[in-house]
């Protein structure tokens, strides 16, 4: 039997899990996804049968395995007893429910885990792709595709490109970073966790988003970029911090570059700020 490459690192029995979780909520999603409906929820955002049923099988396993900790869902209401516990687990069932509601492959199942506040492993599943991405925050990264399973490098092409979000209510502020910083290209995309794959994967360099964002968009994309060894900030160019009141991160700032402060300083100087 061939050994877990991440078997010696730090949360190796949580990597497990999380990565058991997050493949079989992702197989279970891209079964349900032809002709799924979504229904709009409280906020505005949409939610499906699918988002529901990967959400159902990361909880069974998270809360089998790790009763004690936290969890923090999309598709789960919000508790205030989460700041008191050390560990939370950050899980957007489906990233980019939109894209799966219309069948295309722009999705993801996004599971993390935060101690005290800091992020110590992501899984990315992208069933319509076939792979999933795990990341451990300063041990590594790996890929699991229909090859096998191996370590996942960041492929430096592209890196003049900026990946920025389709949404309109986000069209102003992403407007701002484009006319901050005229030399990078535009590639469009709506998960996070893709946009993150798509950095890694060589088709882009740098991912800004400067309005506030919910830790469960954040977070496991955050976790596989620091394992593969890109760099991740807020709009300001901390660290970003998880298990926050408001459960959302001042702005992102994700890059494969080595310029990512200077780039922030530009973007600063130009009047990029965080927006509402």
């Amino acid at each position: 039997m061939h050994q877990s490459p991440y078997a010696h690192v730090p949360y190796a029995h949580e990597v497990s899990i999380a990565l058991r979780a997050a493949r079989e909520a992702g197989a279970t999603a891209l079964q349900m996804q032809g002709g799924i409906e979504a229904v709009e929820k409280a906020d505005g955002s949409p939610v499906t049968p699918g988002d529901l049923a990967a959400d159902a099988i990361v909880r069974q396993h998270l809360t089998l395995n790790f009763p004690a900790d936290a969890i923090l869902s999309e598709e789960e209401a919000d508790s205030a007893q989460r700041l008191s516990n050390r560990r939370l687990w950050i899980i957007d069932p489906i990233d980019g429910t939109k894209d799966y509601v219309a069948g295309t492959g722009e999705w993801a199942v996004q599971v993390a885990l935060a101690v005290d506040g800091v992020l110590v492993l992501g899984v990315l599943d992208l069933p319509a792709e076939g792979l999933c991405l795990v990341g451990v925050p300063g041990h590594g990264a790996w890929i699991l595709d229909a090859n096998g399973q191996r370590p996942l490098h960041i492929d430096t092409a592209n890196q003049d490109v900026l990946i920025t979000s389709q949404s309109k209510r986000n069209r102003e502020a992403v407007a701002k970073v484009t006319a901050a910083l005229p030399e990078f290209r535009s590639l469009h995309a709506t998960s996070v966790g893709v946009k993150v794959w798509r950095m890694i994967s060589g088709h882009a360099g740098l991912y800004v988003h400067p309005r506030p964002l919910a830790e469960w968009d954040a977070a496991a994309p955050a976790a596989v970029l620091l394992g593969a060894g890109g760099t991740v900030t807020d709009l300001a160019g901390g660290p970003l911090r998880f298990n926050s009141p408001g459960g959302r991160c001042l702005g992102l700032v994700y890059s494969k570059r080595d310029d990512h402060a200077a780039l922030i300083t530009r973007m600063a100087a130009a009047g990029v700020e965080l927006m509402p």
